[in-house]
């Protein structure tokens, strides 16, 4: 892999360059891929981490180690990636790494760097740019989008919303919610807008209300900025469109957030 060594350390070029170096527009069988870079998938128990990257010492090999119970083929999908990531992610170190729930899909703020870079690794990997871009602007960034994109390169949901507002070129985000409690977001270039974390979820919003009633299935529709966004120079009567759905399996929910028009100064 001399022609992938001497990239600058961009997960996302790293992770087109690995499919191109692999003649690979997109991954099917994740365990056929996996084995082309020397890398083998097993599944264990643990109670402790959701993937894991063992070495084999002195050569381009090494051991995936994936939850057993981890729920849905999309989100293990992306664990493998990952820990793909670290595999050939220049800085990565040379020694056994091990990646807890909280750090695989996730954007949290304070998130170490390499955690971050693998997560954006595995998400270009997962769900390259180029085979993305034409199906996201057919429809825009949406939670149905989503749901496609997840069926057609089968990964997870919250994979999917993320490229979704990556690729699109309206000012959109994305937001993690567990338990009712706002746990990240991630923007796109186009969004300039601070979103409120670590806080309950406003009644409001159509995501609040999803943890208090979970007959709601995927509402969307445009609510009250002020509902999401931190900013005393909204204007009084702004709304931001919202697409939410429930993720029983993890007690989350995910969030794309749309500005259609002004509603106020931004950062």
């Amino acid at each position: 892999m001399s022609q992938l060594s001497q990239l600058e350390p961009n997960p996302d070029a790293y992770a087109r360059s690995l499919l191109s170096h692999l003649g690979v527009k997109r991954i099917g069988d994740i365990g056929e891929f996996a084995g082309l870079l020397g890398l083998r998938i097993k599944e264990v128990d643990s109670d402790d981490f959701e993937g894991a990257l063992i070495r084999v010492p002195q050569r381009l090999k090494g051991i995936i180690a994936v939850k057993r119970t981890i729920s849905g083929e999309g989100r293990k999908r992306f664990t493998i990636c990952h820990e793909i990531g670290h595999f050939v992610l220049p800085g990565h170190g040379t020694s056994d790494c091990i990646c807890l729930d909280t750090e695989v899909e996730s954007w949290r703020k304070g998130m170490p760097e390499q955690e971050l870079a693998a997560n954006r690794f595995a998400a270009e990997l997962l769900l390259p740019y180029k085979e993305v871009a034409p199906l996201v602007h057919k429809g825009k960034a949406s939670i149905s989008v989503a749901k496609s994109l997840s069926n057609e390169f089968n990964s997870s949901l919250t994979a999917a919303g993320l490229k979704c507002v990556e690729v699109t070129e309206e000012k959109c985000a994305i937001v993690y919610s567990v338990n009712g409690v706002i746990k990240w977001f991630k923007t796109n270039a186009n969004f300039h807008y601070f979103i409120r974390i670590n806080e309950r979820l406003d009644p409001e919003s159509y995501a609040g209300q999803l943890f208090a009633n979970s007959n709601v299935v995927e509402p969307f529709g445009a609510v009250p900025a002020e509902a999401w966004l931190r900013s005393d120079r909204l204007r009084s009567d702004a709304r931001i469109w919202e697409d939410s759905i429930l993720l029983p399996n993890y007690q989350s929910v995910i969030t794309i957030l749309t500005v259609h028009r002004d509603i106020g100064q931004e950062w």
